[in-house]
């Protein structure tokens, strides 16, 4: 990681980058696990440099892969997070029943970790991450492996420890639409720099403002092979999603174009809206600009990451 300064407010924050851009290294920075070569960060107010025990006694990071202690119970491995992170060991103990039993693991709490499944994995990361009572907690990947249900589980899990609990967030993941459900604020890094930062909905908003080509949500009923044999011959890109056609446009004048051939062919349209941009708009047009610019970051670090 070459350089990148940005600020992180207070709330659910998404830190988002293509494969190799350094997430997993900046969050390790963060928490003090590996060392920076120079620049200057801060954890809640605390210099990573100089206060990073203090700093974990106040965090709790749940790690991507999965790190348990073989032969040992689920409420043994997470009392024992607990004590790493400065507990003693009754109020450790007493903290570990009671985050096994917000995640939804009380009845499997002496069941020994290495006979869970993945689904049962990750909610053990989730209540050693919380076990001391964290003021920020750092996801890695929390949806990683899991099935349909288990990954809305663990959306909800994430969701409701933010809004209702008011823990700070950083949240890591390459399923976009998971940061879309769990965060407000996003920062995108690449190649040592950040290509966006803001309010996830000011920034599809300006993605939408900001495309050339827009998408037009469109329902028919009729003839659907027909149809999409119409868009093709006008050549009007399209994009189909189970009865949902997206069609691309830059004309303003779509709307005319998709009815005329809807009444050439015998077709009703249903419904004709506007789609507005996704996070992943913004993550891919974003990083493509900056991959198409000319020039390297400066050689700078800085990090804040606010109360």
């Amino acid at each position: 990681m070459d350089a990148i300064s940005f600020k992180m407010n207070a709330g659910a924050n998404a830190l988002l980058g293509p494969n190799g851009a350094g997430k997993s290294t900046l969050i390790k920075i963060l928490l003090s696990y590996l060392k920076a070569d120079q620049g200057e960060a801060q954890l809640l107010g605390h210099d990573i440099f100089k206060e990073g025990m203090l700093i974990r006694q106040k965090v709790g990071y749940m790690p991507e892969h999965f790190a348990i202690i073989p032969g040992v119970n689920a409420v043994k491995q997470v009392s024992l997070l607990g004590r790493i992170s400065g507990l003693p060991k009754e109020e450790a103990m007493q903290r570990a029943h009671e985050t096994l039993q917000y995640v939804g693991l009380n009845e499997a709490r002496y069941r020994k970790v290495k006979e869970f499944s993945t689904g049962m994995l990750q909610r053990l990361k989730l209540a050693q991450t919380l076990v001391n009572d964290p003021e920020l907690i750092i996801l890695d990947e929390p949806t990683n492996g899991l099935d349909p249900n288990g990954r809305i589980d663990m959306i909800e899990l994430v969701k409701e420890i933010s809004k209702e609990h008011g823990i700070n967030l950083i949240v890591s993941s390459h399923l976009l639409p998971d940061i879309e459900a769990t965060c407000e604020f996003a920062t995108i890094i690449n190649k040592g720099a950040v290509v966006a930062q803001g309010k996830i909905s000011e920034l599809t908003y300006q993605e939408t403002r900001s495309v050339e080509k827009k998408n037009m949500k469109v329902e028919i009923r009729g003839d659907l092979e027909r149809f999409l044999a119409a868009l093709q011959t006008k050549g009007i890109p399209f994009q189909l999603f189970e009865n949902t056609i997206l069609v691309q446009y830059s004309d303003e004048e779509i709307s005319t174009v998709l009815l005329k051939l809807a009444y050439e062919n015998d077709i009703q349209i249903r419904t004709m809206v506007p789609s507005e941009a996704i996070l992943e708009d913004v993550f891919v047009h974003r990083i493509a600009d900056m991959n198409n610019k000319n020039g390297l970051p400066t050689k700078e670090t800085k990090i804040e990451v606010s109360k």
